[in-house]
């Protein structure tokens, strides 16, 4: 009787609040916290550590939290396979009244109750399946929630690994009397660049976030040079599942040919009370219908055949693609491999040269000069080609992880 009476409370509500006042009320709030937004050169300076950076961008990161996500809707999804057994509690009410009585006072007799319980368990061959394909699922975005964590890091440590360069890049350049001077107006936007590059991986910005140099993971090449030598567990593991994503979707295929039975409890009157003619529980055994069915369809128009044989196609040819992106990441390692000992050879060999120039006698001003000049252009190359191996050090964290 209460929902009734604010059943009319609640249509007004509806009806005042109209889709044009309802997009008006969001687009000021958009623009209010516009409004709200300070500037960058506003925003306060905060030092944090890596670890602390890294709690932030799993807290806060967009793109962390979607995939996270997906970890809680499959383990719903999955949970659903066992709340589906539950027994289904249905409610059911309708009013009726004679039109020359609608003036009059409501009664019991205007007014049905009933109240249901239905019990389905269908396709019992079938639940062995789902029960699988859920917790398989479930698996996946797990490992799909640790791959996009070794993504985030590798993208925040080639960041802060670029920024850091970048500043020694300017520190060289103004080294010399006529750059000291110069006016650099892209330095301001490089800086704004950063902020924003780095803000967005913590999903924060609320402040200028800077990250302590000295809490950032060095990349040691020699540990990483062991592991290239093998595929990593969460490569592995990705390539596992999508070949067991093709193979259940033959299987699925496959258990159609499997009889169908379902199996359902059903109680039509649980409590019911209609026009005040009589109401009560009626919960006994005349009342309580147990049906179950059995379903069998020969397969005469070979539909589900070629369907199941497309299947094992699609089956067979992801396993020459997992064959082909096993060739492709093996070279792609031996290529790194290879690229990253020579540039430590190379590099090195600058080291030691810059070393020797830098203690080396000059007979003269102008050999002076020469080897200043030789030194600086040597720094400038060790800094271009530290940035080029920077890209080859965030694949290996992408592969391995940053250990």
């Amino acid at each position: 009787m209460r929902i009734l009476r604010l059943l009319p409370v609640i249509l007004l509500a509806l009806q005042s609040c109209s889709l044009h006042e309802r997009i008006d009320k969001v687009s000021s709030e958009i623009e209010a916290q516009y409004q709200e937004l300070e500037s960058w050169d506003q925003l306060p300076v905060r030092t944090i550590s890596w670890n602390q950076a890294l709690s932030m961008m799993k807290r806060n990161n967009t793109a962390y939290l979607q995939v996270k996500n997906t970890i809680t809707k499959a383990e719903r999804n999955e949970l659903s396979v066992y709340t589906d057994l539950i027994p289904g509690i249905s409610y059911y009410s309708y009013f009726t009244k004679s039109i020359g009585d609608l003036t009059s006072k409501l009664n019991s007799d205007d007014l049905s109750h009933n109240v249901n319980v239905t019990f389905t368990l269908p396709s019992l061959t079938h639940v062995p399946y789902r029960v699988y394909a859920s917790k398989a699922a479930t698996f996946a975005a797990i490992k799909a929630l640790e791959g996009k964590e070794r993504e985030l890091i590798s993208k925040l440590y080639t960041q802060q690994r670029k920024q850091s360069l970048n500043a020694r890049k300017r520190e060289l350049d103004a080294q010399k009397q006529e750059q000291k001077e110069a006016y650099h107006p892209a330095e301001s936007n490089t800086e704004i660049n950063d902020w924003m590059e780095l803000a967005t991986l913590l999903g924060d910005y609320s402040a200028r976030w800077r990250i302590l140099p000295a809490s950032v993971p060095r990349f040691n090449w020699s540990h990483y040079r062991k592991l290239t030598g093998k595929l990593d567990q969460l490569i592995v593991c990705k390539l596992a599942l999508e070949l067991e994503q093709a193979r259940m979707a033959q299987y699925s295929v496959a258990i159609t040919y499997l009889p169908t039975i379902n199996l359902n409890l059903y109680s039509p009157s649980l409590f019911s009370s209609t026009g005040g003619t009589y109401s009560g529980t009626f919960l006994d055994t005349d009342d309580t219908k147990l049906n179950m069915s059995l379903n069998y369809s020969l397969d005469t128009r070979l539909r589900t055949w070629n369907t199941y044989r497309d299947s094992k196609e699609a089956y067979e040819l992801r396993q020459r693609e997992t064959t082909a992106k096993l060739v492709e990441l093996k070279q792609k390692l031996n290529t790194l491999r290879t690229s990253m000992d020579e540039y430590y050879a190379w590099r090195g060999f600058m080291s030691k040269r810059l070393d020797y120039l830098s203690t080396a006698p000059a007979a003269n001003a102008q050999e002076f000069l020469e080897n200043e000049n030789t030194r600086h252009s040597m720094k400038q190359e060790l800094l271009n080609q530290e940035s080029a191996a920077i890209e080859s050090e965030a694949a290996l964290i992408l592969q391995y992880g940053l250990r």
